[in-house]
């Protein structure tokens, strides 16, 4: 399966999931990273044959989360964005 960076900015600085102190966070954080894995998995660029690289979503201090990733071609950011659907 594909890896997902979770990272939570607290005070400005992005934490990864599992530095969290809050397990409660923590394990919520846990779980959107799993969803975003396991949805993104199969999506791969017709063209190039690569999926997304450096998967990452950062969420900030009210919540809101922000999915970010390397890709080869704006074909794989379209499909990328059905998947996220």
């Amino acid at each position: 399966m594909i890896d997902v960076a979770v990272l939570l900015t607290i005070q400005g600085r992005d934490v990864p999931a599992s530095k969290v102190p809050d397990k409660s966070v923590a394990a919520a954080l846990h779980k959107m990273g799993s969803e975003v894995a396991r949805k993104l998995d199969s999506v791969r660029c017709k063209k190039h044959d690569q999926g997304p690289t450096n998967v990452r979503v950062i969420v900030d201090a009210s919540g809101n989360a922000d999915l970010k990733y390397e890709s080869c071609c704006k074909a794989l950011v379209d499909a990328i964005g059905r998947a996220m659907g």
